[in-house]
This record gives structure tokens, C-alpha cells and sequence, in this order.
């Protein structure tokens, strides 16, 4: 039991590594197929990962010790099907004509290593009808391919990192486990009726992907960020041989010329929004001309950093003709900062809303969701 424990607990503490590694790439395939992310497919999901990172664990957990590990050699297999049925009436010592023996099967250890590795993949089946919408032939397929590769790892010494096996492969834990996975999908049939089903979490992320919502623009406007900082990157070893360098200056240039120039070729998107599955369009949801790309992002660069940094530099000048002391400097800069941020809690609450900001109004442009259920 203790074994079981620990490769639960180390499960456990991989697991959130697993989520930041796993997060960005489903937030942006479910921005891209429904234009959201739910609450509840998140939690269906991560579930499952979280069970398959256990069962893992299970499997290979716990590794051996360094001097065990120097007298291992060769890859054992047990290849007699069944031959867990002997060994449980061997150890439950059955007597004919004793009915009382019968229940002495339930106290040998290859009896519950059976169930265990029966209920372990029964959790599988369920998800691969529930949520896949799997029929039975291809879940009999994928529990025999789940299976076959965690005997394949405990034959191979954890892919040969060891020498040998220290788990027996066992082909009666290919049948066991086969087994339970579909009984895992029978009974997904009742289960499943206690939960919303996936076509229903599918209509309802398609109804919500109809509209722009606050963190589906910040997902966008983050990806594209990334995707200038690299092709700043990029553009900066190109243009060394010329004698230029690209320093801070330059971001405000590159910054338009990327809003400006991709939309106007790519019909109103870029990277960041074809990923999330937007398009800038005008006010009246025609298509934008190509200035407008420029005037929109012209104005948020100007909102964003502009503005900000020239009253910074105006309060400079100001102390400095004033003669005032660090006291006043200090409260005058938190004002500033704290409009700043008010500034932008602000425009933060207008965008969770679905109201315009203000270089949308003054550009006359608008976002719009180009998901389409399929």
C-alpha cells in the first residue's frame, strides 16, 4: 500500500509542472476551435491528465535503488494468458466440498492485484466514451495500446535506462486491464447522464465564442507581443551587418508597422488573432481599410506608452523649474502612476464589457469573432 502512495504522491507534485507545460498550448487550441475556454472542459480535461499521470506513476513507480538496479539483467516476460486465475486458487487453497474455502479468495494477493489493475483503467473507458465520444471498437483499440505500452515500459527497464526489467511484464495484465477499460466505457452509459454531454459543452463554448471576451483579446494581444519580440529578434541579427542597431527607440516603429502592415495583408488579422479566431473590422463590420489598422494601433501605442511617458518626462521638467524637494516629486510620480493604473482597470472593466475603447471609437474599427461551428 505504501508503494501505491508515494507514486500517488509523486504524481501529485508533477502534476502542476504538467499543467503550466499543457496550459498556454489548450487555452490557445480552445480559443482557435470555440473562441472559449470552459470552466468545465478545463476541469474534464485536466482530470484526465491528472488520472493518466497517476496510472503512469503507478506503473513505474517506485524505481530501484542503485545496487538492485547493478544486478538487473534481461527482459522477463510472462506470456501464459490467464494464469492469474491459477495463482489466486492457488493461495485462496480451495477445498472441494468446504463452501467456506470459497472465501479464502478473497485474501490472497493476486486476487486484489487483479481488481487493482481491473479498476485502474476502468477511469479510461469512461473518459474515452464520455468525453471522446469513442464507440467501443476504437476504445477496445486505444485500452489495448495504453496497456500494451505500460508492460512495454516495465519489459523494457523504463526504455532500457536500466539494464533489465525490475517489472515483470505480464500479459495477463494486458487482458485485465483491456477489461477493465471497457467496463469503464459500459458504464459510462449511466454516468454520463449525471453530467452535461459533450455536445452540449460544445454548444455552449460555440455560444460564448460568438463573443470577444476580455481574456480572449489579452490571450490574442499576448501572442502577437511574442511573435514581434521574435521577429524583432530576428530583424536585429539581419540588420547588424548594415551598421544599425535596433534599440528601445525602435519598438514604437516595429510596434505600428506589425499592427499596421499584417492586417492590411491578412484581412484584418494577425498571428495572435487568427490563432484566437478574430478580425478587425469597421464599425459597421465592413472591411477595414488600410489605414485604419494604422489609426487603431497608432492610437493604443500613443494611449499606452506615449502619453504616459511624455507627462513622465513634462513632470521632470516641471520639478526642475519648480525646485521642488523628493517629497513632492514622490507624490507627484504616485499620481501619476496611480492614474495610470486607474487608467487601465478602467479600460480593463469597459473591454470585460464589450464596450468600444477609445481608439476603436476613434479609429472606427472593431473586433469581431470569426468562429464558426462545425
Amino acid at each position: 500500500m505504501s508503494q501505491y502512495l508515494e507514486a500517488l504522491q509523486q504524481a501529485m507534485f508533477i502534476f502542476p509542472i504538467i499543467v503550466i507545460l499543457f496550459t498556454v498550448p489548450y487555452i490557445a487550441w480552445s480559443y482557435h476551435k470555440y473562441g472559449s475556454v470552459l470552466s468545465l472542459r478545463v476541469l474534464i480535461v485536466y482530470s484526465f491528465i491528472l488520472y493518466l499521470l497517476c496510472v503512469y506513476c503507478l506503473v513505474i513507480l517506485p524505481l530501484p535503488t542503485p545496487e538492485k538496479a547493478a544486478t538487473l539483467h534481461g527482459h522477463k516476460a510472462q506470456l501464459v494468458p490467464f494464469s492469474f486465475v491459477a495463482d489466486i486458487a492457488k493461495q485462496a487453497q480451495i477445498q472441494p466440498g468446504q463452501p467456506a474455502s470459497w472465501l479464502s479468495i478473497f485474501t490472497g494477493s493476486a486476487f486484489w492485484t487483479t481488481v487493482f489493475n481491473l479498476f485502474m483503467t476502468m477511469p479510461f473507458g469512461v473518459y474515452l466514451r464520455y468525453y471522446f465520444c469513442y464507440n467501443w471498437r476504437k476504445t477496445l483499440r486505444l485500452s489495448f495500446l495504453l496497456s500494451l505500452f505500460f508492460e512495454l515500459t516495465q519489459l523494457s527497464g523504463l526504455y532500457f535506462v536500466y539494464p533489465g526489467s525490475y517489472r515483470l511484464f505480464d500479459v495477463d495484465d494486458l487482458i485485465v486491464n483491456t477489461a477493465g477499460s471497457m467496463i469503464g466505457f459500459a458504464l459510462a452509459g449511466p454516468v454520463s447522464r449525471l453530467l452535461p454531454t459533450r455536445q452540449e459543452l460544445d454548444t455552449v463554448s460555440f455560444r460564448r465564442g460568438a463573443s470577444i471576451s476580455f481574456t480572449r483579446r489579452v490571450f490574442s494581444f499576448l501572442a502577437d507581443m511574442a511573435c514581434l519580440t521574435f521577429a524583432s529578434c530576428i530583424l536585429a541579427v539581419f540588420v547588424v551587418p548594415f551598421g544599425i542597431t535596433l534599440s528601445i527607440q525602435w519598438l514604437p516603429v516595429l510596434f505600428l508597422l506589425y499592427f499596421g502592415l499584417l492586417p492590411a495583408f491578412c484581412h484584418g488579422q494577425t498571428p495572435g488573432k487568427r490563432l484566437t479566431r478574430m478580425k478587425i473590422v469597421q464599425a459597421n463590420s465592413d472591411t477595414a481599410h488600410w489605414y485604419q489598422y494604422f489609426l487603431r494601433y497608432g492610437l493604443l501605442i500613443t494611449g499606452l506608452v506615449g502619453v504616459p511617458y511624455w507627462l513622465n518626462r513634462l513632470l521632470f521638467i516641471l520639478m526642475n523649474v519648480l525646485h521642488l524637494d523628493s517629497l513632492a516629486s514622490l507624490v507627484l510620480h504616485g499620481l501619476l502612476v496611480g492614474g495610470y493604473l486607474f487608467w487601465l482597470f478602467f479600460a480593463g472593466i469597459r473591454m470585460a464589457l464589450h464596450k468600444p475603447l477609445f481608439y476603436e471609437r476613434w479609429s472606427r474599427t472593431k473586433l469581431i469573432s470569426t468562429v464558426k461551428r462545425t
